[in-house]
């Protein structure tokens, strides 16, 4: 019997499972994937958009060019999802599914912390594109480069822009005029990677001249006085502030059912499955328990992971064997360290402690990750 697997969102992980499912089923399965905009951005080069090193065309794919492989694209929003009817509204259409994927990721906010939304940031093209034209005009002051609140998106992100923009102002010849500092929730650098990550990441941050204060979060943003205002510390001067939105779940996702404790979609942490039958979450929608009382970091490579996870154990259920495909909670990710030099951190998260290893910066991990990008974009378009 012909089964429709709808994917809600086409991210990393919902673009990863939707092209996965079409290449191992039968095409009298349907395979509709779901999202609001036609077009993917490879988010991880978002950093070199603000330095003007890329630009958006070279890293976005039109998603209905998938239809041509046999996936179903439709540019929408979700309006609802009742897990009991096995139905979601899509724009003014209910389709009806036999399994679910939720990959619609986070949305990024700036309610929460009033001020934040005239942040500068580079974790979306426009923000991106937006401190690509400000920097030259730039001659110097205090940048802030901000995570507001936990969690937030592949947490290196973070602290590769602080990095960069020190490259940037040294090759300006205008470092010694320019302070840099780091303010974030996190107690230490990449909390969730160890206590040895941490530790040589702050290394890295001091040899580098640049500030890092952990345990703060942010309460509001006075651009007027250029006052940046934390819950735990003073008030902190800039002339550029550099922030992270705040990450919350899909609004569409509350009343599901399907959310934990903790704000996200519960999930058991190896196939992805949740509470109700036949849905499961991948990304940085769900909540993975690790060691610590910690939650794996929301990144694209364990979206990326997840996704095959489920791609491959629902194509097992729809052939009539047995779904034996686990997630294992490993993990790596590239983090530029500017000047044509780059870091890369690997490991698996669900040892206790996790084992995760960072690379001494170089340029092959640069190049690895260009490489990376040009890979990807061919491999899944």
């Amino acid at each position: 019997m012909a089964k429709t697997i709808l994917i809600l969102g086409a991210g990393t992980g919902g673009l990863v499972a939707a092209s996965r499912l079409r290449r191992m089923l039968d095409r009298e399965h349907r395979i509709v994937l779901v999202d609001r905009s036609p077009f993917y951005t490879f988010a991880p080069s978002l950093s070199w958009v603000m330095l003007g090193e890329r630009k958006i065309g070279r890293l976005s794919r039109d998603l209905r060019k998938l239809e041509r492989k046999g996936i179903e694209f439709i540019t929408g929003e979700v309006k609802s999802i009742d897990v009991n009817a096995r139905n979601v509204r899509i724009n003014d259409t209910d389709i009806t599914y036999d399994y679910l994927v939720i990959a619609l990721g986070v949305e990024y906010s700036a309610e929460e912390v009033p001020g934040l939304n005239r942040a500068w940031t580079y974790y979306h093209a426009d923000g991106a594109e937006g401190i690509q034209e400000e920097l030259p005009k730039f001659a110097g002051g205090r940048v802030l480069v901000v995570a507001p609140s936990l969690p937030y998106r592949c947490p290196p992100s973070l602290y590769e822009g602080a990095f960069l923009l020190d490259h940037y102002f040294r090759k300006r010849k205008l470092r010694h005029a320019v302070e840099i500092a780091v303010y974030t929730p996190e107690p230490v650098p990449l909390r969730e990677a160890g206590a040895e990550i941490g530790e040589h990441l702050l290394e890295m941050l001091r040899d580098r001249d640049i500030g890092f204060t952990g345990g703060v979060t942010m309460k509001s943003v006075n651009h007027e006085k250029k006052l940046a205002n934390f819950h735990e510390v003073d008030p902190v001067p800039f002339d550029m502030l550099v922030a992270a939105p705040v990450h919350r779940l899909p609004y569409v996702l509350h009343g599901t059912g399907l959310i934990g404790e903790d704000g996200w979609i519960a999930v058991e942490r190896d196939q992805l499955s949740t509470v109700a039958p036949d849905v499961y979450a991948v990304g940085d929608c769900n909540s993975v328990e690790i060691a610590g009382g910690l939650t794996l970091p929301k990144s694209g490579v364990f979206a990326h992971g997840q996704a095959e996870v489920v791609a491959r154990n629902i194509t097992a259920e729809i052939s009539g064997k047995d779904p034996i495909w686990a997630f294992g909670g490993q993990g790596a990710c590239f983090m530029e360290t500017g000047g044509g030099r780059g870091s890369y951190i690997v490991g698996n998260y669900f040892t206790d402690p996790p084992k995760v290893h960072m690379r001494k910066p170089g340029r092959t991990w640069h190049l690895a990750k260009a490489g990376f990008e040009r890979i990807w974009l061919w491999r899944w378009f």
